[in-house]
């Protein structure tokens, strides 16, 4: 059987809170008891326990008391939450693209203290930099992909079309999957730069370089360094403008 009174104590049981929200709630008007006995007890009526239960929602929405305690006062609910609720999922939207930026730059800050193991970036306008060179090379990136894909059908609508023309036609499309692959390869040695793993020493290669390193992918490129003059295994990295 439902209760039809509560005291401070139950109705801060039932709502998951302290004894002194309950009391807090009270002394600024949010919520205050329907009665007081004899005893100066507090007692809450059912009525009020819904009223906590949906002041406990709002305020786990992040709104602030200000506002729930206006909702509650007034006589146009609807229109009142409907706003404050707009204004929070702005603010709140507001605040994770916030944050994702702020992510993103941690993230960059990260990656470049793993890969030049020192604080290469001092000041804002130095990370403002390094965030645009990072952009541009994730841009070359994924257009180097691209390329290399749009390769990879050239070279198989190539094979089609020999077996059906054959003669001089197979030396001129030859001819152009070649230029495409040599086009390919100085994109790629243009764009990209390589850090040592041994002295961080940064340096960028040649179109005939590029063309005979080995390359494995995440590993990056086998190279010398021309500083260290150490052959590794090393990643791509941005180029410097």
């Amino acid at each position: 059987m439902e209760k039809e009174n509560y005291t401070t104590g139950e109705i801060a049981k039932i709502c998951n809170v302290s004894r002194r929200t309950v009391q807090y709630y009270d002394r600024e008007g949010i919520i205050q008891p329907s009665k007081i006995s004899e005893g100066g007890r507090r007692i809450y009526s059912n009525e009020d326990l819904q009223k906590f239960k949906l002041v406990i929602l709002y305020k786990n929405l992040g709104l602030p008391l200000k506002e729930i305690k206006d909702v509650l006062c007034s006589e146009n609910k609807y229109k009142i939450i409907t706003d404050i609720l707009t204004q929070q999922n702005s603010k709140l939207e507001k605040q994770i693209c916030e944050m994702i930026d702020l992510k993103k730059k941690i993230s960059i800050l990260l990656e470049d203290l793993k890969l030049n193991k020192e604080v290469s970036v001092l000041n804002s306008d130095e990370l403002s930099k390094l965030i645009r060179h990072k952009e541009h090379h994730e841009k070359v990136g994924r257009l180097t992909y691209l390329l290399l894909s749009l390769y990879i059908v050239i070279i198989v609508m190539s094979g089609y079309l020999i077996s059906i023309l054959g003669g001089l036609f197979s030396y001129i499309i030859i001819a152009i999957d070649i230029a495409f692959l040599l086009f390919l390869i100085y994109f790629h040695s243009s764009q990209n730069a390589y850090v040592c793993p041994y002295c961080k020493y940064k340096f960028t290669i040649n179109f005939f370089q590029d063309m005979f390193s080995f390359n494995n992918g995440k590993k990056g490129k086998y190279l010398k360094c021309p500083n260290c003059h150490k052959r590794s295994w090393i990643s791509e990295t941005y180029k410097e403008n």
